[in-house]
């Protein structure tokens, strides 16, 4: 018995700590795509060069009052060869490129609206790690407003960007670091940090929340989907709202427990 508490506890104790994630295809040949100017856009996972655009993985982790995501995936927004990991925009193709947004979304919202946002990157009004919430002056633009360039091939639809004007809602920071070769694994994790407010938490359902970004604002390469969030307080509401065992239960699992507690005695004369 005392083994069975102790398992039970760690596993409650690591559910109240964990970073959630959500995967995406990586390190997937480019090689004999077809790309069209319509959705689906391409046969393949990214559209370009897997080598400057492909993602990885998104982690989110909600804990001590602190939103942390991190973006795993390569990108030619690091110059290669750079002493200094700092996001920069940067050119492909004859169009000036930048990391897109990190978004997020009530993951119960048929819609999925985007409610809230993290540039990585200064563009217009919005500074790079800050929050800033989509209503108001603020709202998205899709790839094709972003490049204003109907000859390429990328995701034309895709929110990539927020457009407009707005105060952040909390002020963070955006940090580089190197992670893998770009090819096993992405080469650079990107890690937003801003702390929580209760707007954002507000879109967590069950400890879970909507997440999606874009490797550029051509939409070259897209992750989205429903992620854990590893919210202590979250998980709290959730244990709060279970109902509480009936009598005829509360009778059956003493009981168990008292045939439980002879047996061991038995065992041990």
């Amino acid at each position: 018995m005392r083994i069975g508490w102790l398992t039970a506890g760690a596993l409650l104790w690591s559910g109240l700590s964990f970073a959630g994630t959500i995967n995406d295809i990586f390190g997937q040949s480019q090689n004999n795509c077809i790309l069209t100017y319509t959705p689906p856009y391409s046969t393949c996972d990214v559209v370009g060069n897997e080598m400057l655009y492909d993602i990885q993985k998104a982690t989110v982790s909600f804990a001590n009052g602190t939103a942390t995501i991190s973006i795993y995936m390569n990108t030619l927004a690091i110059p290669y060869g750079a002493t200094s990991l700092t996001l920069t925009s940067f050119h492909d193709a004859g169009d000036t490129l930048m990391p897109g947004d990190i978004f997020f979304y009530d993951p119960d919202s048929a819609s999925q609206d985007l409610a809230f946002g993290i540039p990585l990157l200064d563009h217009g009004s919005f500074l790079a790690g800050d929050l800033y919430e989509i209503s108001g002056g603020i709202s998205t633009e899709t790839a094709q407003v972003a490049l204003q360039d109907g000859s390429d091939f990328y995701r034309w639809d895709e929110p990539v960007l927020m457009t407009g004007s707005g105060n952040p809602v909390s002020a963070g920071t955006i940090a580089v670091s190197k992670y893998g070769n770009g090819v096993a694994s992405a080469e650079y994790q990107i890690t937003a940090t801003v702390p929580l407010t209760p707007g954002l938490r507000n879109l967590e359902s069950n400890g879970q929340i909507g997440l999606l970004f874009s490797s550029a604002d051509c939409g070259n390469d897209v992750i989205q989907g429903v992620v854990s969030t590893g919210d202590p307080l979250a998980h709290a509401a959730a244990i709060s709202n279970v109902p509480e065992p009936g009598p005829g239960f509360l009778t059956l699992t003493g009981m168990a427990l008292l045939v439980i507690g002879r047996q061991w005695k038995k065992r041990n004369r």
